[in-house]
């Protein structure tokens, strides 16, 4: 079965369901049973994009995937309102996997949130950078202020940019890319990059952050990474020194996705080695 098929399947079997909080739309899909793991979504907030991991994880584990509400910009409403979705669902803790730029929300809901969180997972992410704020608030400006076909067409061709490839998988990815872009209107694409720019500008972590917090710790990194550098990986190891680090080996940041099966392996690794922390 192609992607294409196996992501209409998914969707068909879990399909997204609607949580309303403090006037907020977050979408779900959950699949599975047993111990939760939560699965925040990468850059542009949509639960779907993590299709490959729903379904391989909803094997062993309750999976619960969420979309962010559109135009939600604050890193702490974030975080405050994944703790509501999981009390909605009724879980009281959660393995907690955080990827790209919601590694940023993990890291803020392990601090604000501490006894809900019982092992995180980060994921080609890396700590606050201030000097990188400036850069997300241009982009939110951007969003909102060039025309739309204008943005739309910057916003593909940085997509064309991180899945280059001419073959089936970056296709696949490229189109699913472009239509998550596509449905969302100019304000909520902002948002996107203010949250990105209130993470970097406003948190400053220290390694005692977490030192009365007893959940597991694991950093999953790529080594051929471009869009994290190298101090930035290497900063993340220096602000957790007692999570374990597994590198994937001449990995790609787009390879989360258009190459999924080595960090899936890892993620049930380590959440097997974590399960006595587990709910």
């Amino acid at each position: 079965m192609n992607l294409a098929k196996r992501y209409t399947s998914l969707l068909s079997t879990y399909p997204a369901q609607v949580i309303t909080i403090a006037g907020r739309r977050w979408e779900l899909i959950a699949a599975g049973a047993g111990r939760s793991v939560l699965l925040l979504p990468g850059g542009f907030g949509v639960a779907a994009t993590s299709f490959q991991y729903i379904a391989d994880l909803a094997r062993d584990y309750r999976v619960l995937a969420l979309t962010y509400p559109p135009h939600l910009d604050r890193i702490a409403e974030l975080a405050d309102g994944v703790v509501a979705v999981l009390d909605a669902c009724g879980v009281a803790r959660s393995a907690v996997v955080g990827g790209s730029a919601s590694g940023a929300v993990a890291q803020v809901l392990v601090r604000r949130h501490p006894s809900r969180v019982a092992a995180l997972i980060l994921a080609q992410t890396g700590p606050p950078q201030p000097q990188r704020a400036r850069r997300a608030r241009i982009c939110a400006t951007w969003c909102k202020q060039l025309p739309a076909p204008l943005t739309l067409a910057l916003l593909r061709w940085a997509i064309f940019g991180f899945l280059p490839k001419r073959n089936a998988e970056h296709a696949f990815w490229r189109t699913h890319f472009a239509a998550v872009v596509g449905a969302q209107d100019r304000a909520a694409l902002a948002a996107r990059f203010h949250a990105l720019a209130d993470y970097d500008r406003n948190y400053v972590f220290t390694p005692a952050d977490l030192a009365a917090w007893r959940g597991n710790i694991a950093i999953i990194e790529s080594s051929a990474d471009a869009m994290i550098a190298h101090r930035e990986r290497t900063a993340l190891r220096e602000l957790y020194p007692r999570a374990t680090l597994h590198t994937l080996a001449a990995g790609r940041h787009a390879d989360s996705v258009t190459d999924p099966q080595p960090q899936l392996a890892l993620i049930r690794a380590i959440l097997h080695t974590a399960a006595q922390n587990l709910p």
